[in-house]
């Protein structure tokens, strides 16, 4: 009963012991709907139980007593919308069906592994929603996690420069989604560990300054097996990790 109906909705109205009078009808663009007798009403931005009264005072005219019932048969006005920046989910309108917070809608579009958390952000009234992506993913604050309304605008933003990719002589290259505090210890064994051909010595790190790059060398023998933590240096977003073949 509180559902506000909307644009596209379908309606079922019946009128008892007037069947010629009941009908099916759905919600046009301006807002209103076309009845038997009546002239255009419009049933956007009222409940079910609001457009009820405001048919069966205008039906009062015709017939003695009306009893009317509107029942929403199909919602199509329940629309988010996406904009996505770069590689992830398609962007477009998505109609809900039912209540739906932002957690299930981010994982009904695909999760977030690929969406750059802290650029990305909801604009609802026009206005950006002080919602915190970072918390809501990373710390887990359901306090984040807020029901979606109608007309919600969802920013979306890659994460595709912030990437780590691993490369040579692990298990499993592969590019991995940077994390605050990610270490190179941390990408290593995220991509597997070395494989028996790795010359964990040799591990270097390709990072961009700007339009120059640098090299960073890096021996993870030393820290995995003398436990020489403070060599275990953090990765930036966008780094390459290249682990060479040694030869014995």
């Amino acid at each position: 009963s509180d559902y506000i109906i909307g644009e596209e909705d379908v309606l079922q109205i019946s009128v008892w012991k007037n069947p010629e009078l009941s009908t099916e009808v759905v919600v046009r663009p301006d807002g209103k709907i076309s009845l038997p007798l009546l002239d255009d009403i419009q049933a956007k931005g009222f409940t079910p139980l609001q457009l009820r009264d405001v048919i069966t005072e205008k039906l009062k005219d015709f017939i003695e007593a009306p009893d009317i019932t509107v029942i929403v048969r199909g919602i199509n006005s329940f629309k988010v919308y996406v904009f996505v920046d770069g590689v992830g989910p398609q962007s477009g309108a998505f109609t809900l069906k039912r209540e739906t917070t932002l957690l299930q809608f981010l994982a009904q579009i695909g999760g977030t592994n690929n969406i750059d958390l802290e650029k990305s952000y909801i604009l609802r009234n026009n206005k950006k929603n002080d919602i915190n992506l970072v918390d809501l993913i990373e710390k887990n604050d359901l306090s984040m996690n807020i029901d979606l309304l109608p007309n919600d605008t969802i920013f979306i933003h890659d994460n595709y420069g912030g990437r780590i990719t691993v490369v040579g002589e692990v298990k499993n290259p592969k590019t991995i989604n940077y994390r605050k505090g990610m270490t190179i210890l941390d990408v290593i064994l995220d991509a597997g560990g070395f494989t028996d051909f790795a010359s964990q010595n040799a591990t270097k790190v390709i990072r961009k300054k700007g339009d120059k790059s640098e090299e960073i060398k890096v021996k993870m023998k030393d820290i995995i097996e003398d436990r020489k933590i403070d060599k275990n240096i953090l990765i930036n977003p966008g780094d390459i990790v290249i682990v060479p073949e040694g030869f014995f």
